[in-house]
């Protein structure tokens, strides 16, 4: 196989993850915190109860320490506040705080603009047909990660 396609292959990706979405400073949270934020409040939207900090991890397939950082550090900004679940006292549920609601609105308004001129920029269909692509190679890439993929013989790779 041509080892420069797989080289361009990388090096895309990699580049692909370095630009991924970047928001202003004044709204201060990061990509991870934002989707945390996201699922604690459609938590609360449809099952009206406070969402466990143990239930985040497997929700958003992160792990427990990367969730508890997250957690940290959006209730160091006043985004998210935690106590004592009233029905089980043993775990702490997550609500958000009215500035946490807040930065939702506002990374949300910025994310759609964004969204829609990327859109607008790289076509429609373009942009349908690479998210086939993209699933299309997530699927193969978490397929060949399940079946721990390696060389049986030198420069040969088997997928069976």
């Amino acid at each position: 196989m041509d080892n420069q396609l797989k080289d361009q292959l990388v090096l895309a990706m990699l580049r692909l993850r370095k630009v991924s979405m970047v928001y202003p400073p004044e709204l201060n949270i990061r990509m991870g915190e934002l989707f945390l934020m996201n699922k604690i409040a459609k938590n609360i939207a449809c099952c009206e109860q406070n969402f466990q900090a143990s239930d985040l991890s497997s929700h958003l397939f992160i792990t427990k320490p990367a969730v508890s950082q997250m957690l940290n550090s959006l209730e160091k900004k006043g985004y998210i506040s935690r106590e004592i679940d009233k029905n089980d006292r043993r775990k702490r549920a997550v609500m958000l705080t009215a500035a946490g609601q807040e930065i939702l609105e506002k990374t949300k308004a910025y994310t759609d603009h964004k969204l829609e001129t990327t859109i607008r920029c790289f076509g429609e269909e373009n942009t349908r047909q690479l998210i086939a692509l993209f699933t299309l190679l997530s699927d193969i890439s978490e397929d060949l990660n399940q079946k721990n993929l390696q060389p049986k013989d030198k420069g040969e790779d088997h997928l069976d």
